[in-house]
């Protein structure tokens, strides 16, 4: 009895903290446990899971509605199984279904503070598809671009951020099971809706992988061409190949892609990232300039006089939504891109923080500039506004600077779409060394020549604005307006019917968007 009495005091006598502080380090160990077993199977396993391992969505569903909501869970065992794909090498830092930008491999995994995130997050959407915007504010009116590009990020902003949440909360329910932490896109989709919505969205990556790099084959020739046709400009395009069209530009580029696209170190283009920023924004700036001192000049009151005499609105809505809001999508539906660098916060719900600042920055700056750029140009503005600055040298050399980056910036993108297609024609085994190697090699690079050419074919639909349109309108349409819905319902808790309808809601404009702008583009084509 003294003992048991010995045994109460010394419990009494603790510190208020101590009681806390040993449930902690219990939760830690337990935390641990999880952590070794999430990671203790193959990676190729979680990037293509048996048949066997995947639950009927309902059961998944069910599952993830009881699971809490354990962040530091999640945290953990997911940089343990990032930083396990990072030291095998090879293309395991770029998942399949990640689709990878500018920084694959780079990224440090669970270490980026928000700000960070959003200046990723903008280098994603800011690009090349910013020069096409004043075409589209002239097909869409003034007012009715600045609207349509403004529900274009808002609702991409929302979808990304309700694909963040889905994240969370199927991944606490994975690691609570003992499975992986969810990663990608592929593996959110197949664990909400099942395996064939993950085939959906895997195949979705690739057609908007490859649609994106398409676009950059399309720049490229169009501003090449520009310059070489350009008989009264002093540049050295000209000079080197007179009169050559953009179809041979573009097959030039294909060949000098692929050998690029066969390299799968990917620290090799890191340099892209900064090369990126300084080219667009620098054709921004100089597009601008342009405008002000040279043509047509006489400073910003020109071009803000001569928006007041554009149309406000569409002639025909109809066809403004079909032929170019899907070029919005090309910009701001990154849905696709931004699982890297979720994956890559210190703190996983700052995504939400991230994105906003993100679009909003971004948004911002593309609207003035398309405003602007329509006001110096007004009717003769280009599809990539850039064919409306003179061919001179110091503007020549702007435009190969553009072209260059996007040289260099395709075998990124690309990346994503080869090892797709590696995976399902070759197989992983191959992939990561196994069997005969000169056989694998092979089947690689003709892999790799398939989806260059296909790059290639799809680019011959039409100008950028067509291409940018067709894939930001169906590819990533779809990825960003009715895959986010449909993963949130499937998870959704007992929450309010207003959310539920918001997500029908977001779900049908996304469907809607997805059958206009294939709609158009067959009946225009």
């Amino acid at each position: 009895a003294a003992g048991s009495e010995s045994k109460r005091g010394s419990v009494i006598a603790m510190r208020p903290g101590e009681t806390d502080r040993r449930k902690v380090r219990r939760q830690r160990l337990l935390l641990l446990a999880a952590s070794l077993l999430a990671v203790s199977r193959d990676v190729g396993a979680f990037v293509f899971p048996a048949q066997s391992h995947v639950e009927r969505p309902a059961a998944r569903s069910s599952l993830i509605r009881n699971s809490p909501r354990n962040d530091a869970a999640l945290i953990s065992s997911s940089r343990l199984l990032l930083q396990k794909n990072m030291q095998r090498g090879g293309d395991d830092t770029c998942l399949v279904g990640d689709n990878v930008v500018d920084q694959c491999g780079v990224i440090n995994t669970g270490t980026e503070p928000q700000n960070s995130a959003a200046i990723n997050l903008a280098k994603c959407i800011c690009g090349a598809g910013s020069f096409a915007l004043p075409h589209v504010f002239l097909e869409e009116g003034v007012l009715g671009g600045t609207l349509a590009i403004m529900l274009c990020g808002s609702l991409a902003t929302i979808t990304m951020q309700s694909l963040s949440d889905s994240k969370l909360k199927a991944g606490n329910a994975e690691v609570s099971q003992g499975r992986e932490p969810i990663a990608s896109y592929v593996q959110l989709a197949r664990t909400a809706l099942g395996e064939p919505a993950a085939k959906v969205v895997f195949f979705l990556t690739l057609f908007a992988s490859l649609g994106v790099c398409s676009t950059y084959l399309v720049f490229i020739g169009s501003t090449l061409e520009s310059m070489s046709c350009d008989a009264t400009a002093d540049n050295i395009v000209r000079w080197l190949a007179p009169d050559v069209d953009e179809v041979s530009w573009e097959m030039a580029a294909a060949l000098v892609l692929f050998p690029l696209s066969l390299i799968r170190d990917y620290s090799v283009f890191a340099f892209t990232s900064t090369l990126g920023v300084i080219a667009v924004l620098g054709g921004i700036i100089t597009t601008l300039a342009y405008g002000v001192l040279v043509n047509p000049g006489g400073g910003l009151s020109v071009a803000i006089d001569a928006v007041e005499t554009l149309p406000l609105w569409p002639s025909s809505m109809a066809d403004a939504f079909g032929g170019s809001f899907g070029t919005l999508c090309y910009l701001f539906a990154i849905n696709f891109l931004c699982f890297p660098v979720m994956n890559s916060l210190k703190v996983p719900k700052d995504f939400d923080g991230a994105i906003e600042k993100a679009v909003i920055g971004v948004l911002v700056a593309n609207i003035a500039f398309a405003v602007l750029a329509l006001g110096f140009y007004g009717n003769e503005t280009q599809d990539i506004v850039l064919g409306n600055l003179e061919n001179g040298p110091w503007l020549s050399a702007l435009k190969l600077l553009l072209c260059i980056d996007l040289l260099f910036t395709y075998p990124i993108v690309f990346s994503s779409g080869r090892q797709i297609l590696d995976n399902a024609i070759v197989g992983p085994d191959n992939i990561s060394g196994a069997g005969d190697e000169d056989e694998s090699g092979l089947a690689r690079a003709g892999i790799v020549a398939g989806g260059v050419g296909a790059t290639f074919a799809l680019a011959q639909i039409g100008g950028f604005g067509v291409v940018a349109n067709l894939v930001g309108g169906v590819a990533q349409g779809t990825l960003a307006f009715i895959v986010p819905p449909a993963i949130a319902l499937a998870l959704m808790e007992e929450e309010s019917e207003n959310n539920k309808i918001a997500q029908y809601a977001v779900g049908s404009f996304g469907t809607v968007v997805v059958a206009a702008v294939t709609f158009f583009t067959l009946t225009s084509s």
